[in-house]
Protein backbone atom coordinates (compact mmCIF):
# COMPACT_ATOMS: atom_id res chain seq x y z
CA UNK A 1 0.00 0.00 0.00
CA UNK A 2 1.33 3.38 -0.87
CA UNK A 3 0.16 6.97 -0.76
CA UNK A 4 1.02 10.11 -2.65
CA UNK A 5 3.02 12.14 -0.16
CA UNK A 6 2.95 15.47 -1.96
CA UNK A 7 2.42 18.14 0.70
CA UNK A 8 2.13 21.18 -1.51
CA UNK A 9 -1.11 22.46 -0.02
CA UNK A 10 -2.20 25.44 2.04
CA UNK A 11 -0.05 25.91 5.17
CA UNK A 12 -3.07 26.84 7.25
CA UNK A 13 -4.15 23.21 7.59
CA UNK A 14 -0.82 22.31 9.13
CA UNK A 15 1.76 19.80 7.95
CA UNK A 16 3.96 19.24 10.97
CA UNK A 17 3.34 15.52 11.39
CA UNK A 18 1.39 12.92 13.32
CA UNK A 19 1.24 14.85 16.61
CA UNK A 20 0.16 18.29 15.36
CA UNK A 21 -1.00 20.86 17.86
CA UNK A 22 -4.72 21.37 18.04
CA UNK A 23 -5.32 24.94 16.92
CA UNK A 24 -7.85 25.75 19.65
CA UNK A 25 -6.18 24.18 22.70
CA UNK A 26 -2.49 24.11 21.76
CA UNK A 27 -2.39 20.44 22.80
CA UNK A 28 -0.77 17.66 20.81
CA UNK A 29 -3.10 14.93 19.57
CA UNK A 30 -2.02 12.45 22.25
CA UNK A 31 -2.54 15.03 25.00
CA UNK A 32 -5.93 15.84 23.48
CA UNK A 33 -6.93 12.17 23.69
CA UNK A 34 -5.67 11.99 27.28
CA UNK A 35 -7.79 14.99 28.22
CA UNK A 36 -10.78 13.44 26.47
CA UNK A 37 -10.38 10.25 28.53
CA UNK A 38 -10.60 12.38 31.68
CA UNK A 39 -13.50 14.59 30.57
CA UNK A 40 -15.56 12.05 28.59
CA UNK A 41 -14.58 8.56 29.82
CA UNK A 42 -17.90 7.07 28.65
CA UNK A 43 -17.25 8.07 25.02
CA UNK A 44 -13.72 6.70 25.14
CA UNK A 45 -15.00 3.49 26.72
CA UNK A 46 -17.58 3.04 23.97
CA UNK A 47 -14.93 3.42 21.28
CA UNK A 48 -12.47 1.04 22.94
CA UNK A 49 -15.17 -1.56 23.62
CA UNK A 50 -16.52 -1.38 20.08
CA UNK A 51 -13.16 -1.64 18.33
CA UNK A 52 -11.29 -4.02 20.63
CA UNK A 53 -14.12 -6.11 22.11
CA UNK A 54 -15.73 -9.34 20.88
CA UNK A 55 -17.46 -7.66 17.93
CA UNK A 56 -14.06 -6.86 16.40
CA UNK A 57 -12.74 -10.42 16.63
CA UNK A 58 -12.60 -12.63 13.56
CA UNK A 59 -13.24 -9.85 11.05
CA UNK A 60 -11.22 -9.28 7.90
CA UNK A 61 -9.80 -5.85 7.19
CA UNK A 62 -12.78 -4.58 5.19
CA UNK A 63 -15.18 -5.62 7.95
CA UNK A 64 -12.96 -3.97 10.56
CA UNK A 65 -12.97 -0.70 8.62
CA UNK A 66 -16.76 -0.87 8.34
CA UNK A 67 -16.92 -1.29 12.12
CA UNK A 68 -14.63 1.74 12.46
CA UNK A 69 -16.91 4.06 10.48
CA UNK A 70 -20.04 2.83 12.23
CA UNK A 71 -18.38 3.44 15.60
CA UNK A 72 -17.29 6.94 14.61
CA UNK A 73 -20.79 7.93 13.52
CA UNK A 74 -22.39 6.39 16.59
CA UNK A 75 -20.11 8.11 19.11
CA UNK A 76 -20.04 11.66 17.68
CA UNK A 77 -23.21 13.71 17.76
CA UNK A 78 -22.01 16.05 14.99
CA UNK A 79 -20.97 13.24 12.65
CA UNK A 80 -23.67 12.62 10.03
CA UNK A 81 -21.57 10.51 7.65
CA UNK A 82 -18.32 8.60 7.94
CA UNK A 83 -16.02 6.68 5.64
CA UNK A 84 -12.53 5.31 5.18
CA UNK A 85 -10.46 6.23 2.15
CA UNK A 86 -7.66 3.86 1.20
CA UNK A 87 -4.96 4.94 -1.26
CA UNK A 88 -3.42 2.14 -3.26
CA UNK A 89 -0.67 2.88 -5.78
CA UNK A 90 -1.73 6.53 -5.80
CA UNK A 91 -5.41 5.80 -6.43
CA UNK A 92 -7.95 6.56 -3.65
CA UNK A 93 -11.11 4.55 -3.13
CA UNK A 94 -13.68 4.29 -0.36
CA UNK A 95 -13.31 1.01 1.51
CA UNK A 96 -16.00 1.58 4.16
CA UNK A 97 -18.90 4.02 4.42
CA UNK A 98 -22.05 4.68 6.42
CA UNK A 99 -24.36 6.10 3.76
CA UNK A 100 -24.77 7.40 0.24
CA UNK A 101 -23.56 10.88 1.22
CA UNK A 102 -20.19 9.47 2.24
CA UNK A 103 -19.67 7.96 -1.19
CA UNK A 104 -20.81 11.13 -2.93
CA UNK A 105 -18.53 13.48 -0.97
CA UNK A 106 -15.60 11.08 -1.25
CA UNK A 107 -16.11 10.98 -5.03
CA UNK A 108 -16.07 14.79 -5.07
CA UNK A 109 -12.59 14.71 -3.53
CA UNK A 110 -11.30 11.99 -5.83
CA UNK A 111 -12.63 13.80 -8.90
CA UNK A 112 -10.75 17.02 -8.14
CA UNK A 113 -7.79 15.30 -6.45
CA UNK A 114 -8.08 17.53 -3.42
CA UNK A 115 -9.89 17.85 -0.11
CA UNK A 116 -9.56 17.18 3.62
CA UNK A 117 -9.19 13.39 3.51
CA UNK A 118 -6.61 13.45 0.72
CA UNK A 119 -4.72 16.17 2.56
CA UNK A 120 -4.73 14.06 5.72
CA UNK A 121 -3.25 11.13 3.79
CA UNK A 122 -0.58 13.27 2.13
CA UNK A 123 0.55 15.07 5.27
CA UNK A 124 -0.14 12.61 8.07
CA UNK A 125 -2.05 15.37 9.90
CA UNK A 126 -5.64 15.56 11.11
CA UNK A 127 -7.69 18.12 9.17
CA UNK A 128 -10.65 19.89 10.78
CA UNK A 129 -12.34 22.67 8.84
CA UNK A 130 -15.70 24.36 8.46
CA UNK A 131 -17.23 24.85 5.04
CA UNK A 132 -16.00 28.47 4.82
CA UNK A 133 -12.43 27.42 5.62
CA UNK A 134 -12.64 24.51 3.20
CA UNK A 135 -13.85 26.87 0.45
CA UNK A 136 -10.60 28.85 0.72
CA UNK A 137 -8.46 25.72 0.56
CA UNK A 138 -10.36 23.49 -1.88
CA UNK A 139 -12.98 25.58 -3.70
CA UNK A 140 -13.94 23.02 -6.36
CA UNK A 141 -14.39 20.22 -3.87
CA UNK A 142 -16.25 22.42 -1.37
CA UNK A 143 -18.81 23.56 -3.94
CA UNK A 144 -19.65 19.93 -4.68
CA UNK A 145 -19.68 18.91 -1.00
CA UNK A 146 -21.93 21.83 -0.08
CA UNK A 147 -24.39 20.69 -2.72
CA UNK A 148 -24.48 17.36 -0.85
CA UNK A 149 -25.39 19.20 2.36
CA UNK A 150 -22.02 18.96 4.12
CA UNK A 151 -20.97 21.92 6.26
CA UNK A 152 -17.94 20.65 8.20
CA UNK A 153 -15.13 18.16 7.69
CA UNK A 154 -12.81 16.14 9.91
CA UNK A 155 -10.22 13.71 8.56
CA UNK A 156 -7.49 11.77 10.37
CA UNK A 157 -4.74 9.73 8.70
CA UNK A 158 -4.43 5.96 9.00
CA UNK A 159 -0.80 4.92 9.40
CA UNK A 160 0.87 1.52 9.63
CA UNK A 161 4.64 1.18 10.17
CA UNK A 162 5.14 4.79 9.12
CA UNK A 163 3.16 4.36 5.88
CA UNK A 164 0.07 6.49 5.40
CA UNK A 165 -2.39 4.19 3.65
CA UNK A 166 -5.64 6.08 4.08
CA UNK A 167 -7.80 8.34 6.20
CA UNK A 168 -10.90 8.31 8.39
CA UNK A 169 -13.34 10.85 6.91
CA UNK A 170 -16.12 12.45 8.94
CA UNK A 171 -18.75 14.79 7.54
CA UNK A 172 -21.26 17.00 9.35
CA UNK A 173 -24.32 18.94 8.24
CA UNK A 174 -23.87 21.32 11.19
CA UNK A 175 -22.58 24.82 10.53
CA UNK A 176 -20.97 24.74 13.97
CA UNK A 177 -18.60 22.05 12.77
CA UNK A 178 -16.68 19.53 14.81
CA UNK A 179 -15.41 20.22 18.34
CA UNK A 180 -12.08 19.62 20.05
CA UNK A 181 -13.63 16.55 21.65
CA UNK A 182 -14.70 15.29 18.23
CA UNK A 183 -11.16 15.73 16.95
CA UNK A 184 -9.74 13.89 19.95
CA UNK A 185 -12.24 11.06 19.50
CA UNK A 186 -11.47 10.84 15.76
CA UNK A 187 -7.77 10.72 16.58
CA UNK A 188 -8.35 7.86 19.02
CA UNK A 189 -10.51 5.96 16.52
CA UNK A 190 -8.02 6.42 13.69
CA UNK A 191 -5.15 5.17 15.84
CA UNK A 192 -7.06 2.11 16.97
CA UNK A 193 -8.08 1.50 13.33
CA UNK A 194 -4.44 1.74 12.28
CA UNK A 195 -3.58 -0.82 14.94
CA UNK A 196 -6.30 -3.17 13.71
CA UNK A 197 -4.95 -3.01 10.17
CA UNK A 198 -1.40 -3.51 11.48
CA UNK A 199 -2.65 -6.65 13.20
CA UNK A 200 -3.98 -7.92 9.89
CA UNK A 201 -0.59 -7.25 8.33
CA UNK A 202 1.09 -9.36 11.00
CA UNK A 203 -1.35 -12.22 10.48
CA UNK A 204 -1.28 -12.23 6.70
CA UNK A 205 1.16 -11.53 3.95
CA UNK A 206 0.94 -7.99 2.57
CA UNK A 207 -0.42 -9.37 -0.70
CA UNK A 208 -3.33 -10.92 1.19
CA UNK A 209 -4.22 -7.61 2.79
CA UNK A 210 -4.03 -5.80 -0.54
CA UNK A 211 -6.28 -8.43 -2.12
CA UNK A 212 -8.82 -7.81 0.65
CA UNK A 213 -8.76 -4.10 -0.11
CA UNK A 214 -9.12 -4.77 -3.83
CA UNK A 215 -12.05 -7.03 -3.01
CA UNK A 216 -13.63 -4.05 -1.26
CA UNK A 217 -13.85 -2.27 -4.62
CA UNK A 218 -15.62 -5.24 -6.18
CA UNK A 219 -17.84 -5.57 -3.10
CA UNK A 220 -18.92 -1.96 -3.40
CA UNK A 221 -20.11 -2.54 -6.96
CA UNK A 222 -22.24 -5.52 -5.88
CA UNK A 223 -23.63 -3.61 -2.90
CA UNK A 224 -24.48 -0.60 -5.07
CA UNK A 225 -26.38 -2.83 -7.52
CA UNK A 226 -28.34 -4.52 -4.74
CA UNK A 227 -29.05 -1.18 -3.11
CA UNK A 228 -30.42 0.15 -6.38
CA UNK A 229 -32.64 -2.88 -6.84
CA UNK A 230 -34.07 -2.59 -3.33
CA UNK A 231 -34.65 1.15 -3.77
CA UNK A 232 -36.63 0.57 -6.96
CA UNK A 233 -38.69 -2.37 -5.68
CA UNK A 234 -39.48 -0.88 -2.26
CA UNK A 235 -39.66 2.74 -3.44
CA UNK A 236 -37.20 3.89 -0.79
CA UNK A 237 -34.12 6.12 -0.79
CA UNK A 238 -30.63 4.68 -1.47
CA UNK A 239 -29.72 5.24 2.19
CA UNK A 240 -32.80 3.31 3.34
CA UNK A 241 -31.98 0.53 0.87
CA UNK A 242 -28.45 0.32 2.25
CA UNK A 243 -29.96 0.17 5.75
CA UNK A 244 -31.99 -2.87 4.71
CA UNK A 245 -28.86 -4.67 3.52
CA UNK A 246 -26.91 -3.73 6.63
CA UNK A 247 -29.69 -4.87 8.96
CA UNK A 248 -29.91 -8.27 7.26
CA UNK A 249 -26.13 -8.58 7.43
CA UNK A 250 -26.06 -7.83 11.15
CA UNK A 251 -29.05 -9.98 12.06
CA UNK A 252 -27.85 -13.02 10.09
CA UNK A 253 -24.12 -12.54 10.75
CA UNK A 254 -23.49 -12.73 7.00
CA UNK A 255 -21.04 -10.43 5.22
CA UNK A 256 -22.63 -7.40 3.58
CA UNK A 257 -21.32 -8.37 0.14
CA UNK A 258 -22.81 -11.86 0.42
CA UNK A 259 -26.17 -10.40 1.45
CA UNK A 260 -26.04 -8.05 -1.56
CA UNK A 261 -25.09 -10.86 -3.94
CA UNK A 262 -27.90 -13.06 -2.60
CA UNK A 263 -30.34 -10.16 -2.99
CA UNK A 264 -29.34 -9.75 -6.64
CA UNK A 265 -29.76 -13.48 -7.25
CA UNK A 266 -33.23 -13.40 -5.70
CA UNK A 267 -34.27 -10.43 -7.81
CA UNK A 268 -32.84 -12.15 -10.87
CA UNK A 269 -34.87 -15.27 -10.15
CA UNK A 270 -38.04 -13.21 -9.78
CA UNK A 271 -37.42 -11.42 -13.06
CA UNK A 272 -36.49 -14.67 -14.81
Amino acid sequence: MSADTDTGEHERVGTSGADDLNRATGLGSLDLVTRLATEQPAAVGLVVDALTGPDAHGRDVTELLQLVVQTAKATMDDCDSAGVTVVQEGTPFTSAWTDERTLSVDRDQYDVGDGPCLHAVRTGSCVRVTVSEAAELWPDFTRAATADGVRAFLACPLVVDGTRFGALNLYSRSLDGFTDHDEALATLISRIASGLVAGQLRQHRSATLISQLEEAIASRAVIEQAKGAIAVVRQVTPDDAFGVLRTVSQETNVKLREVAARTLREFGALLG
